[in-house]
């Protein structure tokens, strides 16, 4: 209760998170203030602030929380003797900056699970041919074939140098992409900044300069050859060192949800959670707007009925 009110910032949306009702969360809310006879929130501009007592309680709680979910793997290795294969797919080569990080940690863990871990394309394709697990994603959810739990949340960013042309404006128009290099990490018909934001609305940069590499981009845009879209997390803290800063596309920004898409099924293996919840709590220092109350809500979405063979509709995840 008090990590989903502390997640969302008011009641009525802790509710929905928790699939209660707004009274029912305020009544417990009340109950459990009234037994510990301390204030755990203050109202501050219509967001429920936590008090330095509740503050304290939080810390216990997520001390606690990832304790029992470490006791649980343990007891799950144990009685299993867990053994497997775990195939991950990325559509951004950004991630490969983090995941190897992930899978170090994974592998201490489970050390008896095989993780292979390649570039995606095709999400509709790799799943159904089972060429991957899962996929790390942050591509729209179009349809409703495959499950999707959300990992972390993000933005689009365009990086630029400090001396550039468009450095003056406070965000990039979509516009703006018509009038210069393209700077990406893959060619133009891969490239699904281009074909689903910029093509619709006959946006069409100079040229497309292809590097694979994200660091080549990064150094290219620092050239000045051109500007690039990147997630914020993979950039922010390599910018200054660079020379380059970074401006929100859009005025009202270019979200991103990352997430694990993999198809639906009965029986999803221990070791599979467990790598999805590792994402999530990495990229926790990354992104200020994600909070650890993420990881109980991510084990709420594998015990929902929804992941099934027989039931494929996850809007409701």
């Amino acid at each position: 209760m008090i990590c989903a009110i502390v997640e969302s910032g008011t009641i009525t949306r802790a509710a929905d998170k928790l699939f209660v009702t707004q009274s029912a969360l305020s009544q417990q809310l009340k109950d459990l203030e009234q037994k510990l006879g301390v204030e755990l929130f203050v109202r501050a501009r219509r967001k429920m602030v936590l008090t330095p007592i509740g503050k304290m309680i939080l810390k216990r709680i997520r001390y606690i929380i990832e304790e029992l979910e470490e006791t649980e793997l343990e007891i799950a290795r144990i009685v299993s003797g867990e053994k497997g294969e775990l195939k991950v797919g990325t559509q951004c080569t950004f991630c490969f900056k983090w995941l190897p990080r992930v899978m170090k940690t994974f592998q201490d863990k489970y050390p008896g699970v095989e993780v292979e871990v390649g570039h995606c394309l095709d999400l509709d394709k790799d799943l159904e041919s089972k060429r991957f697990d899962l996929i790390i994603t942050a591509t729209p959810d179009n349809d409703n074939q495959f499950v999707r739990l959300p990992l972390f949340e993000d933005q689009a960013v365009c990086i630029l140098p400090q001396d550039h042309l468009l450095s003056i404006q406070p965000y990039i128009h979509l516009k703006d992409f018509g009038g210069f290099n393209l700077i990406s990490h893959t060619d133009k018909k891969n490239n699904r900044f281009y074909q689903s934001v910029l093509k619709p609305r006959d946006i069409h940069p100079k040229r497309f300069l292809n590097m694979s590499q994200p660091q080549a981009m990064i150094e290219m845009v620092a050239a000045g050859f051109g500007i690039a879209p990147f997630p914020r997390w993979a950039v922010r803290s390599v910018l200054e060192k660079h020379g380059l800063i970074e401006r929100k596309i859009t005025k009202d920004g270019f979200p991103l949800t990352w997430q694990a898409a993999f198809l639906p099924k009965r029986n999803i293996p221990l070791y599979q959670k467990e790598f999805i919840k590792l994402v999530s709590r990495h990229n926790i220092p990354l992104i200020a707007s994600t909070n650890f109350c993420l990881w109980p809500k991510l084990e709420r979405a594998f015990e929902h009925p929804l992941i099934d063979e027989e039931n494929t509709n996850k809007n409701s995840l």
